[in-house]
C-alpha cells in the first residue's frame, strides 16, 4: 500500500496540532514551535568547545611531518628524473617522454646529449639537495612552529631557484653547442697574423 504525499502532509499537519494541543501554555516559553530556550540552556551547560579541538602536540607533531615531507619531495622527484634521464631516456627524440627543449630535438646526437646532460645535472643537484634536505629537516623536531613552517619555506624556494637555474644550464649549453637542425655549432677559426 502506497500513501501519497497529501495523505503524508495531513499525517504530519495532524501530530503538530495534537502535539501544540498538549503542550502547556507557559507565558515564557520561546513562541516558535519547536525551540525550548531552556533545554537547550540546559544542553549546552555540560558542553566545552574546546572538547572539540584536536590535541595541540597532534597537530604540531603532524605539522612536523607535513614540513620534512614537503622538503624532501622536490629532492627526489630531482633525483628520480635525473636518473631517468640518464638511464631510461629514449635512444631518438620524441614528445612524450625525456628532457624536451628546443635545440636538443634537432638530431640524435642532440638529443642524447641534452638527456645526458640533463641526468648528470638534474640527478646530481637531486642527490645533493636530498643529503641537505635530509640534514636540515633532521633539526624540525626541535625548532618553534612558526619558526619551522618558514624554515621549510625557505627550504622550497631554494630548491625552485636551483632547480631552474639547472634548467636554465641546460637549455643555454644545448642551444650553444647545436642549432636547430640539431648540428654541432661551427666555431669561427681565427686567421693567423702571419697569413
Amino acid at each position: 500500500m502506497s500513501t501519497t504525499p497529501t495523505e503524508i502532509l495531513e499525517t504530519v499537519a495532524a501530530a503538530l496540532e495534537t502535539t501544540a494541543a498538549t503542550a502547556p501554555l507557559d507565558p515564557t516559553a520561546a513562541t516558535e514551535a519547536g525551540l525550548d530556550i531552556e533545554s537547550l540552556k540546559q544542553l549546552m551547560d555540560g558542553f566545552d568547545p574546546a572538547e572539540l579541538l584536536p590535541e595541540l602536540s597532534k597537530v604540531f607533531g603532524s605539522l612536523a611531518s607535513v614540513c620534512r615531507f614537503a622538503v624532501m619531495i622536490g629532492p627526489v622527484v630531482l633525483l628520480v628524473l635525473g636518473l631517468t634521464y640518464l638511464f631510461l631516456s629514449p635512444k631518438e627524440a620524441n614528445y612524450y617522454f625525456g628532457y624536451r627543449c628546443y635545440f636538443g630535438m634537432g638530431s640524435v646526437h642532440a638529443w642524447r646529449f641534452t638527456q645526458r646532460m640533463a641526468g648528470v645535472l638534474l640527478g646530481g643537484l637531486g642527490l645533493i639537495l636530498t643529503i641537505v634536505m635530509y640534514t636540515v629537516s633532521g633539526g624540525f623536531a626541535g625548532m618553534e612552529v612558526t619558526d619551522m613552517v618558514w624554515k621549510a619555506v625557505d627550504c622550497l624556494v631554494w630548491q625552485a631557484v636551483l632547480a631552474l637555474l639547472a634548467t636554465l644550464a641546460i637549455n643555454l649549453t644545448a642551444a650553444f653547442r647545436f642549432d636547430r637542425k640539431g648540428e654541432y655549432r661551427k666555431k669561427k677559426k681565427r686567421k693567423d697574423a702571419s697569413q
